[in-house]
């Protein structure tokens, strides 16, 4: 009798633990709410996953963001991206969201209750971090090239939010963007004697001579069109060389971006010493579309940035249609039809309405 006591009881415990450990395989684990991502300078920061109250201070981060479906998340953007004539044009609802100054202060982020800051500079993110906001730095310089920075915020954008639609579209983003740089590189011609250009920044107006260095998107983008760009010799802090290293140089092309560059166009037909150089008296002076920001950044028509300039670049061997592309690309991410005059003006660097931007 005490035998078969003994085994009712083992087999009581035995199938206590079998359901016991049923039961706790079968329980849903609880999900993690925030995820560890390395931004752009190397810094770890960890971040809460889907945060609603995001502040787009880094100029490159905004219209992407909108464009992957996040346009709920945004509190703001920096200032200058919504104050672009474009930004209402392409977006209206951009109006909704607060204009952020380049660096605002702790107590603003606070009081609105921001969840995350996306930052253009390193320093001023570990500020903002050392004061209990989370902030991560999008900068508009890789280290020490662009190469690998390239996808990082459609990356980013994937392992913050969880919604399925965001993860796609940022996706999506990042694959067109591969193949177009895939296509336009398989048929640039081979040469070890690449031709030179030289970038002028046109976001302000200081010059000619005012450009960018090695580490930015540019140098990246001309690199990739097969283009010795003369940023990539320059330092951070060499962003402006001076006129006789640039005649020194002798670029082959000048490409002018931002919203003064129809200026700088003209401005370059009329400057010593730049007239006696060679691209300036056969004109090979091309401009750079404009978005929501200057498409020389990273921004959501990066692949239609790269059409259009390999369409000027080697004009005998691309013939892309940046207009329909265009005109697609707005509709998806932004919902907005445009018109083609529209559009001529974006890619000729112009306003909404056809005027200059400065």
């Amino acid at each position: 009798m005490k035998s078969i006591i003994k085994i009712f009881i083992c087999i009581t415990l035995v199938s206590l633990c079998v359901l016991s450990l049923f039961v706790a395989c079968t329980q849903p684990t609880e999900e993690t709410t925030t995820v560890e991502i390395v931004d752009m300078v190397g810094d770890t920061v960890v971040v809460p996953k889907n945060p609603t109250k995001v502040a787009c201070v880094s100029r490159t981060s905004y219209d992407l963001l909108v464009a992957f479906g996040l346009t709920d998340s945004i509190d703001g953007a920096y200032g200058k991206n919504l104050t672009n004539p474009w930004a209402s044009v392409l977006y209206p609802a951009s109006a909704n969201h607060y204009q952020y100054e380049y660096s605002p202060s702790y107590e603003l982020l606070l009081s609105r209750g921001v969840d995350l800051v996306l930052c253009p500079e390193k320093k001023m993110a570990e500020g903002y971090r050392e004061h209990g906001i989370t902030a991560i730095t999008i900068s508009l310089y890789g280290n020490p090239t662009f190469d690998d920075s390239v996808n990082f915020i459609a990356d980013m954008a994937t392992k913050i939010w969880t919604n399925e639609a965001v993860k796609q579209n940022a996706t999506e983003w990042k694959t067109n963007l591969q193949t177009t740089i895939a296509d336009i590189q398989s048929k640039i011609p081979a040469s070890e004697n690449k031709p030179k250009l030289f970038y002028v920044r046109g976001d302000k107006d200081k010059g000619i001579n005012y450009t960018d260095t090695k580490g930015s998107f540019v140098e990246y983008a001309y690199r990739t069109l097969g283009f010795n760009c003369m940023s990539a010799n320059l330092d951070y802090n060499g962003t402006s060389p001076s006129a006789e290293s640039i005649c020194e140089f002798n670029p082959d092309v000048f490409v002018m971006g931002g919203v003064y560059q129809n200026k700088h166009v003209n401005d370059i037909k009329t400057t010593a010493p730049y007239t006696t150089l060679a691209a300036v008296a056969n004109n090979k002076i091309y401009t750079i579309p404009m978005g929501f920001t200057q498409m020389e950044q990273i921004n959501a028509f990066t692949a239609e940035f790269f059409c259009d300039q390999a369409n000027k670049l080697y004009p005998g061997i691309f013939n892309y249609d940046v207009k329909t592309m265009m005109k697609n690309d707005i509709k998806k991410y932004f919902g907005t039809d445009v018109t083609d005059q529209q559009i001529d003006y974006m890619l000729a660097g112009l306003s909404p309405t056809g005027g200059n931007l400065y």
